[in-house]
């Protein structure tokens, strides 16, 4: 599941204040909804900011996964899925 924020912006350094609290409170509650809808016991948040940091997708957005013990092989091989 993505989360972006209202406003549209590239970069998350672009963000205002507020901006950065309400998105992060939405990934929270929206990670309560996802762990439970598909039976999970963790998550993981990923966010990739700028090219180097493999950010293909030009809005600021919030993976949110969720996870079980034993879904991956090596537990950060998840991020080559994202």
């Amino acid at each position: 599941v993505l989360v972006c924020p209202l406003r549209p912006v590239e970069r998350f350094r672009d963000l205002r204040p507020e901006e950065v609290a309400d998105l992060f409170q939405a990934t929270q509650r929206v990670g309560m909804v996802v762990e439970k809808h598909f039976q999970g016991t963790s998550l993981t948040f990923s966010m990739q900011d700028g090219p180097e940091a493999g950010q293909t997708v030009k809005h600021v957005h919030v993976h949110v996964l969720p996870r079980k013990a034993g879904d991956f092989h090596r537990n950060d091989s998840i991020y080559d899925e994202v």
